[in-house]
C-alpha cells in the first residue's frame, strides 16, 4: 500500500516539513534500553547470574519489538486555517494534517501563543493516537481552536508537530510549520436602532417618502389608471362601486449615511471581545455596527477614516457585499504613531440631505472642528463619543501626565458644550439604541421642514 499524495496548501496557512525533518530518528530512551539489554545480558553470562538475565529479558523484548516496528517511510505535515477572514469573537480553528505510516503510534501538535488569539485548549496542544483506519487512509488530522478576539490582521502559529513509534523508540520532529495570517473583521452586532434615518432622498430603501410611488406603506385607494399593476386592484371597492380601484402606497426612499472615523489616537486598554475596550475599539465597532444597520435598511453608506497613519475611504454603496467591504476596510485601521495636530479640510462630496455620523474619542479638537465645518455647509451631523466612561489611566503615567490629562478633559467638556450649542448632537456610545433619541429628533425636524 502506498501513502496517498498530500493535498496542496490552501491560501492562508500551510507549510510542509523540511527535507531533513521528515525522517524518523532513534530516541534516547531506546538507546538506553539497548544498552541495558546488552550490558545486562553480557553481565549475566560472565557472572553466571540467571536472575540478572531474567531481569533484563523484558527490556530486551521491548527493544526488539520497537526495532521491528520502526517506521520505514518518511512523514510530512501541513497546517491550514479554517478561514482566512473571520469576525472577532467567532470560533476558529487550525487544522494540522500528518501523513501516517506503519509503525507510527502517536501524533501531537502544539500551537504557539499569539496576541488576540485564544487557544482551545488553553495550552494549545493536541494528541492523537494512530489507529489502523488512519494508516489505511494515509493521514491523521488534529484540530486546535484559535479564536480571534480583536479586529485587525493577526498571526496564527507557528505550529510544532511531532510523532513517536511504539514504546517511544523512534520519533519524528518536532517540525515547525510556518505561521499564517488572518484578517479579523469587527463585530457589527451591537447596534440595533429602531428610529429611521432622516432626510431620505433616493428611491431605494425602507423610509417612507412624502410622495406616492412603489413602496410597502399604504397611502390610499384611488380609481384605476393605465399602467397600474393588476396585483394592486382592490376588489372589494371595485365590486361595490362598479369601477376598478387600486391601492396606492408611499415610495420607499433611502438616505446617504456618511460614517467618519477618527483614528488618530487609541486610548485605553484593549482586551478583545468580552473584555475592556479601548477608544479605537469602540470607534471601529460602532462604525461597523452603524454601517450594517443602515445598509440593512436599504440606505447608502460611505466610510472615511481620517488618520495620519493610513487614511481610508469607501464610496457610497448598498448591499451585503458593500457591508463586507466596509468592515474589511475598518479592519485595516491603525492609529498614527505621532499626531500632527494639523487641520485638514474634509472633502466628502456629500449632497443635500446626507447624514454624517462622526465617531471619535474627541480628545483632539480636530474632530469637532470638522463637525462644525460640516454643519456650516448645511449637512446633518451626529457625533458619537467613543472615549467611554470606564476609561482608566495607565499605571505608568507620571503625576504631571495625570494632571495634563485632567486639564485636557476639562477643555474637552468645554468644546463638547460649544459644539452642542451650535446644533450638533454628541452621543456617548453605549451599544444598542444609542442613537435612537437623536435620529427620532432629526427625523421630526426633517418632516417639519418638508411640511413648510
Amino acid at each position: 500500500m502506498t501513502t496517498p499524495e498530500l493535498p496542496r496548501p490552501a491560501p492562508g496557512g500551510l507549510s510542509g516539513a523540511g527535507r531533513d525533518e521528515d525522517r524518523w530518528v532513534v530516541t534516547h530512551s531506546h538507546v538506553r534500553g539497548v544498552l541495558v539489554a546488552v550490558v545486562g545480558t553480557v553481565a549475566a553470562l560472565v557472572l553466571q547470574r540467571p536472575d540478572l538475565l531474567v531481569l533484563v529479558t523484558p527490556v530486551a523484548l521491548v527493544v526488539v519489538w520497537s526495532s521491528v516496528e520502526r517506521p520505514r517511510r518518511r512523514t510530512r505535515a501541513w497546517s491550514r486555517l479554517g478561514r482566512t477572514v473571520a469576525t472577532e469573537g467567532d470560533r476558529h480553528a487550525v487544522r494540522v494534517g500528518v501523513t501516517t505510516v506503519p509503525g507510527a503510534e502517536l501524533v501531537s501538535t502544539s500551537l504557539a501563543p499569539r496576541p488576540w488569539i485564544r487557544r482551545r485548549p488553553e495550552h494549545g496542544a493536541r494528541v492523537g493516537l494512530v489507529d489502523a483506519e488512519d494508516v489505511e487512509r494515509g493521514e491523521i488530522r488534529l484540530v486546535t481552536g484559535a479564536d480571534p478576539l480583536r479586529w485587525g490582521f493577526h498571526a496564527v502559529g507557528p505550529v510544532l508537530v511531532g510523532a513517536v513509534s511504539p514504546w517511544g523508540a523512534f520519533r519524528w520532529g518536532p517540525v515547525p510549520l510556518a505561521e499564517a495570517r488572518i484578517r479579523v473583521l469587527p463585530d457589527p452586532a451591537a447596534f440595533d436602532a429602531t428610529a429611521p434615518a432622516p432626510h431620505p432622498r433616493g428611491l431605494v430603501g425602507r423610509h417612507r417618502s412624502t410622495r406616492p410611488g412603489e413602496g410597502s406603506e399604504f397611502a390610499s385607494i384611488r380609481p384605476f389608471q393605465w399602467g397600474d399593476r393588476l396585483k394592486r386592484i382592490h376588489w372589494a371597492r371595485s365590486l361595490r362601486s362598479g369601477e376598478l380601484h387600486v391601492t396606492s402606497s408611499y415610495a420607499d426612499q433611502d438616505t446617504h449615511v456618511a460614517v467618519l472615523v477618527d483614528a488618530h489616537i487609541d486610548l485605553g486598554r484593549s482586551e478583545g471581545t468580552g473584555g475592556a475596550a479601548s477608544s479605537l475599539d469602540r470607534s471601529v465597532r460602532a462604525a461597523a455596527a452603524m454601517a450594517e444597520h443602515f445598509l440593512h435598511g436599504g440606505d447608502r453608506v460611505s466610510l472615511q477614516v481620517f488618520s495620519g497613519e493610513m487614511p481610508l475611504r469607501v464610496p457610497p454603496g448598498t448591499g451585503r457585499r458593500h457591508s463586507h467591504r466596509v468592515r474589511e476596510v475598518l479592519s485595516r485601521v491603525a492609529p498614527a504613531h505621532q499626531h500632527d495636530g494639523g487641520h485638514r479640510r474634509l472633502r466628502l462630496g456629500l449632497g443635500d440631505g446626507a447624514l454624517v455620523v462622526m465617531v471619535s474619542a474627541l480628545v483632539s479638537p480636530e474632530a469637532l472642528t470638522h463637525a462644525a465645518a460640516l454643519v456650516r455647509s448645511g449637512l446633518t451631523v451626529v457625533v458619537i463619543d467613543a472615549l467611554g466612561e470606564d476609561f482608566e489611566l495607565p499605571s505608568d503615567w507620571e503625576p504631571l501626565d495625570v494632571l495634563a490629562w485632567r486639564v485636557r478633559l476639562l477643555e474637552r467638556d468645554r468644546e463638547v458644550r460649544r459644539i452642542q450649542q451650535a446644533g450638533v448632537p454628541v452621543v456617548a456610545w453605549k451599544g444598542p439604541g444609542s442613537l435612537d433619541p437623536v435620529l427620532r429628533s432629526l427625523a421630526r425636524r426633517g418632516r417639519s421642514r418638508v411640511s413648510l
